[in-house]
């Protein structure tokens, strides 16, 4: 059977992929990134986070895994298919992009560090959270998402926005792959157009799902089923 790793989103865990996981027809192990769900904050570069990504994959003996990253996961994911290509069999890009930030967009990431500097967690959850969903999600799933944010501490928000900010275009990296990739945008995704979400992937296989950013918590069911049907195309080293 294959295996899969899931990287979650800023801010997030591995609750994200509570429903998900045990619908997906693989051995899966879904980490908790660095400074997330009460973790110690560390790495603030995109590479440092893949690097540590990375370890846990050869800690924990997984071979050749499937790396599915979800928003700020699927950055670190384009950057585990630039740099360690070789130790994966395929790729998911949940929600994300592989596209860099705009000047705009790293402006808003100082501003986001700035308020979590004077305002602490909370506030920067309750306004961050509710904007990755849409005006149809359902409350109760935002306030669920909300009290996994807040677990987060300072230290850990502001290393993740700063790699984030920081990090490179891999728009050419998911491109040029030999690895089989997959990528998924939600049509009620608030923050991000159905062009950005798949740039890079014109030889992978793309899904249009009615749903917004956090399209795995709203449907699990749905995305599972894409993500099944994906796989059974994906060799067990990474030939479609």
């Amino acid at each position: 059977m294959k295996s899969i790793v899931l990287l979650h989103g800023l801010c997030g865990s591995p609750a994200y992929f509570e429903e998900l996981e045990p619908l997906l027809d693989a051995n899966v192990v879904a980490l908790t990134l660095p400074g997330h769900a009460g973790a110690e904050a560390g790495p603030d570069t995109m590479d440092q986070f893949a690097d540590w990504v990375m370890e846990e994959i050869r800690i924990r003996a997984i071979h050749k895994p499937i790396v599915l990253g979800h928003s700020f996961g699927g950055y670190i994911t384009t950057n585990l298919v630039r740099r360690y290509a070789d130790e994966l069999s395929g790729f998911g890009l949940i929600h994300s992009t592989a596209a860099d930030d705009s000047e705009e967009a790293r402006e808003k990431r100082n501003g986001a560090i700035n308020k979590v500097i004077e305002e602490g967690v909370v506030p920067f959850i309750d306004v961050m959270i509710p904007g990755v969903f849409s005006e149809t999600s359902d409350s109760i799933l935002i306030e669920r998402a909300k009290a996994i944010g807040y677990e987060m501490t300072k230290e850990g928000i502001i290393s993740a926005q700063q790699a984030i900010r920081d990090r490179e275009n891999e728009v050419e990296t998911v491109r040029s792959t030999t690895l089989p990739g997959l990528f998924i945008y939600g049509t009620k995704d608030p923050n991000m157009d159905e062009e950005r979400a798949f740039l890079g992937a014109e030889r992978h296989t793309t899904s249009v799902v009615p749903f917004s950013h956090m399209g795995m918590m709203e449907a699990p069911v749905q995305e599972a089923e894409i993500i099944n049907k994906w796989l059974k195309g994906v060799g067990m080293n990474g030939e479609v």
